[in-house]
């Protein structure tokens, strides 16, 4: 596995993520396969991904909210410390952690645009007129907004039947450099619908060997010392 590449840090917010990628010459299936066992591996104790019934990712026997992401070639997977008291079973504000990750140039999202984002969530991005020849901000924004949708919809735990309405994007964050520069003073923010009423999320995105990472994540959740 000496071509994979595997790396930990704790994001400015307080989450930890690893990311796995390299080995570019793998098939998609093989290389999943091998990224899942350096995850397991990886930080000490064996670690096994199982799955709620729901579709959410857990660590068997062990009491830790993780998220996790992957395109062919780069996986990210998010964790929150251990949380014994909370039930992971169940959303709850203290453990609300989503992650997702996408190729920065894949202009077929301009396509489902559509599909996924509200009247108001179309007019935080730029107008586009011709598919065909939209720009690389254009291209860009739209992914963000697609990794932000998609990672409310994991902390939600995909609970949501619309991805309009359930999950709203209030403020695109903006994209940083690197996890460590995605500081507060970049955030963007969320909004998912509860029985219980709206829960606020907090929006962060960075840069990584030609995706966009975004992480939605409570204001209220555990987090690492940074």
């Amino acid at each position: 596995m000496e071509d994979f590449m595997y790396e930990r840090e704790t994001a400015p917010s307080g989450v930890a993520v690893e990311t796995i990628y390299g080995a570019d010459e793998k098939s998609a299936k093989v290389w999943k396969l091998f990224a899942l066992q350096i995850f397991s591996e990886a930080e000490g104790d064996y670690r096994s991904i199982e799955h709620l019934e729901c579709g959410a990712p857990v660590l068997d026997g062990i009491a830790q909210r993780i998220s996790i992401s992957h395109t062919p070639h780069c996986m990210v997977i998010a964790s929150l410390p251990k949380t014994p008291d909370i039930d992971l079973t169940c959303v709850n504000a203290r453990t609300a952690l989503g992650i997702d990750l996408e190729k920065k140039d894949r202009s077929q999202v301009l396509k489902i645009r559509d599909k996924f984002l509200s009247d108001n969530e179309k007019s935080l991005l730029p107008e586009v007129k011709d598919i065909d020849n939209a720009t690389e901000r254009d291209v860009m924004t739209h992914i963000l907004a697609w990794t932000c949708k998609e990672a409310l919809y994991k902390a939600d735990m995909g609970n949501a039947r619309d991805w309009k309405e359930d999950y709203r994007i209030t403020k695109l964050p903006l994209i940083a450099s690197s996890i460590k520069s995605a500081s507060s003073n970049k955030y963007g923010r969320g909004l998912i619908k509860t029985a219980d009423g709206d829960m606020e999320m907090l929006l962060s995105s960075w840069e990584f060997e030609g995706h966009i990472v975004t992480l939605a994540f409570s204001g209220k959740i555990a987090r690492y010392p940074l």
